[in-house]
């Protein structure tokens, strides 16, 4: 593979700075190809362009990515469907009016932290449904969407990344396995994952942090002045019931059968529910086998079926209104489409240049036994942020972690567990991590403040994991 040198960290260091100053996400990511591209083709401005170009499409040459953007616009269709049949509203007035289970800020924030915790299977499904499930009670009780986001999405990857039976678990059982299967460690796939998931402590102190942050309502920084200024627009008036809803919601068919909480959950748990059987049928019978990608787009699918079923079953819409309202909900993806498409081409930049393994290699070696554990979680750290992926980071940390492990005679659940640790923390923090981006359309947030307002909680969060690896390191 080519050498780049130092001119592999600067494609997302571009990208990154220049999503901060412009808050232009879309912008900031084709530069930051542009530059890739001219990178990887000797500094050619010319052919930097014209890999940008080809690279957009040849994005689609890869299956899993093709799927994963066909679900994105497809569930896009079904929240529409849910949202007009007036069940995203029955859900709302089910939670407030009739149980009075959720009844101000505190409740509306635990009813989010809690829909991503049971919808464990995939990231994307968990935190559309909590943010339709959510939105209108946050803007009922005030919450601003910046701290909305903050919640879903650290709930969210705390939660999939300490799961086991889900995607993220088959990746990282997946590569535990290579370790295994190359003479380096022995045991199980699924025990040594076991044990590595108590050491994901950014999973676990992000979870107690978001907790604590709701429960006492304290906010600071980035977050504080974002929730006060959303405060006093809501106390102002600027945010009512009248038009807190979504634009969506005003086209709420009149119907006997419309305002039903059945036309939420049917589509909803339709589609969730297929996921797990979706990685059992892809995984030949062995769950953490199952493709993650295959497995919500057949689940989005079979939900859309089930959809069509139900409400032209129930004359809530006829085929033509169906489709119709589909393909709006489809359309209203558009955005988040198209930069899930630039967010999977600046992998590829990056896994070009070789990135992730720049920055291992030239931080390897440099430190006391006692620092391995600490020095895999910033490095982990540095490049997820770097390339938005916790995925891709998985790959290459994990190997590296348990390989230094066995060299300084750590516990490779130690060195799994901060490899995960860290690659979590760029899924919270960078710009251009498809969970963050998805976070951003559930909430209804500004995708740049959502980072702005986040980053300092993750960054206090794993300054604390930090410490606990450390001691964990300097005490064994």
């Amino acid at each position: 593979m080519h050498d780049y040198g130092i001119w592999t960290i600067i494609t997302p260091i571009v990208t990154i700075l220049l999503a901060i100053l412009t808050r232009q996400v879309m912008l900031s990511l084709m530069l930051g190809i542009f530059v890739g591209f001219t990178v990887i083709n000797d500094h050619n401005i010319l052919l930097g362009v014209k890999g940008t170009v080809d690279g957009i499409i040849d994005t689609f040459s890869s299956a899993g990515n093709t799927r994963t953007i066909v679900f994105m616009v497809m569930i896009g269709g079904l929240m529409r469907l849910v949202v007009v049949t007036g069940g995203v509203r029955a859900l709302v007035q089910l939670l407030t009016n009739k149980t009075n289970l959720i009844k101000n800020r505190v409740t509306t924030q635990l009813l989010a932290i809690l829909i991503t915790s049971l919808i464990f299977i995939e990231s994307s499904i968990n935190q559309l449904v909590a943010g339709a499930s959510t939105k209108n009670l946050a803007r009922q009780y005030g919450v601003a969407p910046e701290k909305m986001s903050y919640i879903i999405q650290t709930a969210c990857v705390s939660v999939c990344s300490s799961a086991v039976i889900n995607g993220w678990g088959a990746v990282i059982m997946g590569l535990i396995g290579v370790q295994i299967s190359q003479g380096l460690i022995t045991g199980e796939p699924f025990d040594i994952l076991i044990k590595s998931i108590g050491y994901n402590l950014m999973a676990w102190l992000s979870l107690a942090t978001i907790l604590f942050y709701v429960l006492t309502n304290i906010s600071w920084g980035p977050m504080k002045k974002a929730e006060v200024k959303y405060q006093e627009s809501f106390v102002a008036g600027n945010i009512t019931l009248s038009n807190q809803h979504n634009a969506d919601e005003d086209d709420i068919i009149e119907h006997p059968h419309a305002y039903s909480v059945l036309n939420f959950f049917i589509p909803i748990l339709s589609t969730v529910l297929m996921v797990p059987i979706a990685l059992y049928i892809t995984g030949d019978g062995d769950f953490t086998k199952g493709s993650g990608s295959t497995s919500v787009y057949w689940g989005v699918m079979f939900g859309t079926a089930v959809s069509f079923c139900w409400f032209i079953g129930r004359r809530l819409l006829n085929i033509d209104n169906f489709f119709k309202e589909l393909f709006i909900g489809y359309a209203n993806m558009l955005k988040i489409s198209s930069i899930m498409i630039l967010a999977f081409l600046m992998g590829n930049v990056s896994a070009e240049l070789n990135t992730g393994a720049y920055i291992a290699e030239v931080t390897q070696g440099v430190m006391a036994p006692g620092f391995s554990i600490g020095f895999i979680f910033i490095i982990s750290a540095i490049m997820s942020l770097a390339t938005g992926t916790s995925w891709g980071t998985f790959a290459i940390m994990i190997p590296i972690g348990v390989q230094l492990g066995l060299s300084v005679g750590m516990p490779v659940e130690y060195m799994i567990g901060a490899a995960i640790s860290g690659s979590i923390f760029g899924d919270m923090t960078s710009p251009i991590s498809a969970d963050a981006i998805v976070a951003s359309m559930a909430t209804d947030c500004d995708h740049i403040e959502h980072i702005r307002t986040q980053m300092p909680y993750a960054l206090v969060t794993a300054s604390i994991v930090l410490t606990i690896y450390l001691y964990l390191g300097f005490t064994y």
